[in-house]
């Protein structure tokens, strides 16, 4: 079912809406663009999150849940000047979504990325890890960002070292569970 709150209303308050998502930053590389996210891109990422896709993130989440995360990520740049980017591929619109943000219980700003079934397996991934990460540094103020990984989650951590990312046991033993904790910090010139 979609709820009256995920669908496109066409009208003053959405052009008002795209004249703010256009003001958050747009990550162009060579085969991606890392974009605001839009109302209909949150049917994407409820196909995720409501699915065994979101097993490591706490999921499967139901459809109500997948939307108050969705928002609370849009909101993140209105709170803190950071949050979700949709994940457009050259060959697959909305591939999936990358994100630096905060939960609820967040310490410190996290560095995250997810994916459609159909965007595996082609380095989309690591592409736009870097470029959410390399952006972060360079236009955030941000000097490290984490990842929070399910210690069970083998192909997320391949990718966190892929980037350069190094356990940080230290924020790890301020977790109340086993997540791992990927650091990620800015290179200095």
């Amino acid at each position: 079912m979609i709820a009256p709150c995920e669908q496109h209303r066409p009208g003053p308050a959405a052009r008002s809406a795209a004249r703010l998502g256009g003001r958050l930053p747009v990550i162009d590389t060579r085969r991606l663009q890392l974009r605001g996210p839009r109302i209909y891109d949150f049917d994407a990422y409820a196909k995720i999150l409501c699915s065994d896709r979101a097993v490591h993130m706490g999921g499967p989440f139901t459809r109500a849940e997948a939307w108050r995360d969705f928002t609370n990520y849009c909101a993140c740049w209105l709170l803190h000047g950071f949050g979700l980017w949709t994940i457009d591929a050259s060959t697959q619109p909305t591939a999936g979504f990358a994100f630096v943000g905060f939960e609820y219980d967040d310490p410190e700003p996290e560095l995250g990325l997810f994916l459609t079934e159909e965007a595996e397996g082609a380095g989309i991934a690591a592409e736009a890890l870097t470029a959410a990460r390399d952006y972060a540094f360079e236009n955030f103020g941000l000097d490290s960002l984490v990842s929070y990984v399910a210690p069970e989650n083998t192909r997320c951590i391949a990718l966190m070292t892929g980037a350069g990312a190094q356990r940080d046991t230290a924020a790890e033993a301020l977790l109340p569970d086993e997540t791992l904790v990927f650091r990620h910090r800015k290179e200095v010139a």
